[in-house]
């Protein structure tokens, strides 16, 4: 079965932690970096290829240091904020990141960047993988909804307002406030260009502002179930029931501490919780790889890099779940809202 997965970061980890190239075959903790960032390398296109993936999203992640310092200051003990000093920040951060994606667009015959539904369908003849440009937080647009405009021509076609942090049109888990009067309005250009929209990371006031206005299908990319591991990055039962009735889906990170386990069974009763409370048709993979480069960051045995995935199919048979139910979990629910969305 053919893969997509919501959620991978795949030009922060090959800048700021393996400095690897991505047409080669790396292990697990292979390459170096000078930032003290652990090296922690779960993708490359080899593997991408034995895993069977067909799509990832892949994300940029460039952010504003303000609210950052801010979060480091505030909030300590939810996460170590310091570490993201260590990146690239602002609009300066978000160029690189476009332009190590467009660098090996050009550098690989592998590789396909996914804008339109056009792109997808020739992809899934092909043997090729797809890159779908993320954009994980816009501090870099400061209060102007026209870099919406220029981050389209660029080829993203995926969008979340906010990380952790607060910024001009959302607030993240880490902090308090909601969707702002911007917030709202940049929703709606997001479903007038065509783009998909993600609530990873947002707080539940900005989670359930937003939802207040949507009347399109939404994702939360990469989460887990509140009502399994109790924390500020996983959803509670109302929310996933209100993405589901969006038409939209919940993608699973691989986050031991937020799974409540680091075995592939633990992952998958979160798919079991979901598939129970809303039906099959609005849950997938979301797993963060590549985006885990904290020393004290740990994987799910057995499923530590994109090569994996096919254990994880195992343990869906397992649990009892049928062919037709792992066909939509690897790759027919994303598609779904793909073909929904994007643009011709």
């Amino acid at each position: 079965m053919r893969i997509i997965d919501l959620h991978q970061d795949v030009a922060l980890n090959s800048l700021y932690s393996t400095g690897k190239d991505i047409t080669k075959t790396y292990s697990l903790h292979q390459g170096s970096n000078n930032a003290g960032f652990a090296v922690n390398n779960n993708t490359d296109i080899p593997r991408l290829k034995k895993g069977n993936v067909k799509l990832i999203f892949s994300t940029i992640f460039s952010l504003d240091n303000k609210s950052i310092e801010m979060l480091a200051k505030e909030s300590p003990e939810n996460y170590n904020f310091n570490k993201v000093f260590k990146i690239k920040s602002g609009l300066a951060g978000a160029l690189e990141q476009y332009s190590y994606y467009f660098d090996i667009f050009s550098k690989s015959k592998d590789l396909v960047h996914v804008k339109s539904k056009k792109n997808y369908l020739s992809l899934k003849s092909s043997k090729k993988i797809g890159f779908l440009i993320h954009l994980e937080g816009i501090d870099y647009f400061g209060n102007s909804l026209d870099f919406l405009d220029a981050s389209f021509e660029l080829g993203a076609r995926s969008i979340a307002l906010t990380w952790r942090n607060q910024n001009a049109f959302a607030s993240g888990n880490s902090t308090t406030g909601g969707l702002t009067y911007l917030g709202k309005k940049i929703i709606k250009k997001i479903k007038a260009k065509k783009m998909i929209f993600d609530l990873a990371h947002a707080n539940k006031k900005t989670f359930w502002d937003a939802m207040k206005i949507v009347d399109f299908p939404v994702i939360v990319s990469h989460s887990l179930c509140q009502a399994i591991v109790d924390n500020s990055r996983n959803i509670d039962d109302d929310q996933i029931k209100a993405v589901a009735k969006t038409g939209g889906l919940v993608g699973l990170a691989v986050i031991p501490d937020y799974i409540g386990g680091d075995k592939i069974s633990d992952y998958i009763k979160h798919f079991v919780h979901i598939s129970d409370l809303v039906g099959v048709n609005h849950v997938a993979f979301g797993t963060d790889f590549d985006g885990l480069i904290d020393k004290e960051d740990r994987f799910i045995k057995n499923f530590e890099d994109v090569s994996k995935y096919n254990n994880v199919l195992k343990g869906f048979k397992k649990a009892g779940f049928t062919n037709k139910d792992i066909e939509k979990f690897t790759h027919e629910n994303v598609e779904r809202v793909i073909l929904q969305i994007l643009p011709q």
